[in-house]
């Protein structure tokens, strides 16, 4: 008789059917003898079904089932790490006290050798951050680029002048010296001769070749338009420069000496000496455009009125004046920028300004407003995305956008303004 497969169905109704065929139909009450009773009719039953040739079947099964669970269980083993680990233990025969010794000797060097490089580490720190305040005092190590950028330039600045005063013959000193005029005590003056103002713009203005591309892009064409431009208080003259390399005509007007030596070497006409000088010296209508950049502000009220009215008169019909000066409206450039330099007189705020250039005689005074400091302004509430959001929440947001956005104009607002002025046409003039 052919043995039928151990999981097959027929060999499963045929167990269901013995095992029927053993029970009694009505179970009685659990009485003491009832495990002996089953394990006689278990072993009955296994004797039947021995007789009828399914002791092979039973077999196969019992090894197929218990190689299945087998085979289970050995991957699962397989796959955990941790028993993994311990089977390669074991196979190297156990933990080996010597090498067990000699991992924590190699962990503790390598936890002594982290914490001694952690020390050079902080020394190095401390070291570069004394270096770097010992170069730059208040920036540290990050200025010190700067800061040498600026000795270098001071360095270069000193050889021009002494090779200028090298090559300019000393004038014939007279039989009798006369006594030095009495200082005039009205004479406007820009900056101390004790304060390094050339050394303090560079360090506290920002790059200079950034704010030069920022006044040409405004100021350019403007000025290019009516010609010649001269630049009142022009420093070492990058502006003038670069607009000379245009082909403009330019002249500069500088009192500082150092300042007019780096201009002139530049190849730009500049006088050495005060605006209300110089003003009164040419013509009237002989001066196509008139640039001040953070000027006024360091003139007494008196001497800038004076500037400003001479301006009106010596412009040529329908010219410009432009004047760019820090924008006392925004508190940020008030407490911060305006009161570092300690050459200012007075903050000049945008409506005062525009009322001296209309009483001096100019037509068509406009402002314009520029550099605000965005990167102080105070976030906006943002609802979008949020369309659940209830009306209240709404409301509450649009309410305090407005007061942020009046917060950011008048505490973090533009931080330059220039008046832009014109002269009377030549009909009016």
């Amino acid at each position: 008789m052919s043995t039928p497969d151990p999981l097959s169905p027929e060999a499963a109704e045929l167990l269901r059917s013995t095992a029927e065929a053993e029970s009694p139909a009505e179970p009685g009450p659990r009485r003491d003898g009832v495990a002996a009773r089953l394990g006689a009719r278990g072993r009955r039953v296994a004797g039947r079904l021995a007789r009828r040739g399914l002791r092979p079947v039973i077999e196969r099964a019992q090894v197929e089932v218990g190689s299945r669970v087998h085979r289970m269980v050995t991957e699962a083993l397989d796959a955990d790490p941790a028993l993994g680990q311990v089977r390669e233990v074991s196979e190297r025969g156990g933990l080996d006290p010597a090498r067990a010794r000699e991992r924590d000797e190699a962990v503790h060097s390598a936890h002594v050798n982290l914490e001694l490089l952690k020390g050079e580490l902080r020394h190095l720190q401390v070291t570069l951050d004394e270096l770097g305040m010992a170069l730059a005092p208040g920036t540290g190590l990050a200025g010190a680029g700067a800061r040498y950028a600026e000795l270098r330039e001071s360095v270069y600045a000193l050889e021009r002048r002494l090779r200028s005063a090298g090559t300019t013959p000393a004038p014939a000193e007279p039989a009798s010296t006369p006594a030095p005029p009495p200082a005039d005590p009205n004479r406007e003056v820009l900056s101390s001769t004790l304060f390094d103002y050339v050394g303090f713009e560079r360090r506290f203005r920002g790059d200079p070749d950034v704010i030069l591309g920022t006044l040409v892009d405004r100021y350019g064409e403007l000025l290019a338009d009516h010609q010649p431009v001269v630049d009142i208080g022009c420093g070492r003259g990058e502006l003038l420069g670069m607009l000379a390399e245009r082909g403009l005509e330019v002249i500069g007007i500088e009192p500082d000496p150092g300042m007019a030596a780096e201009a002139r070497a530049r190849g730009i006409t500049v006088h050495e000496q005060l605006a209300g000088e110089w003003l009164r010296s040419v013509p009237d209508g002989s001066v196509g455009s008139i640039i001040t950049t953070h000027v006024l502000e360091h003139l007494e009220l008196d001497d800038m009125i004076e500037l400003l009215e001479l301006s009106a008169v010596k412009l040529a019909p329908d010219s410009v004046f432009i004047s760019e000066t820090p924008n006392p409206q925004s508190l940020i450039v008030l407490g911060n920028s305006y009161l570092l330099d300690p050459t200012h007189v007075r903050p000049l705020h945008p409506s005062l300004l525009a009322f001296l250039c209309e009483k001096a005689g100019f037509r068509d005074v406009r402002l314009q407003f520029y550099s605000p400091a965005e990167g102080y302004h105070l976030p906006m509430a943002d609802l979008d995305g949020h369309e659940d959001a209830p009306a209240w929440a709404r409301e509450l947001a649009a309410t305090m956008n407005q007061g942020f956005a009046k917060l950011n104009e008048v505490i973090f607002g533009p931080q330059d303004y220039a008046v832009i002025a014109r002269t009377p046409p030549a009909a009016d003039h």
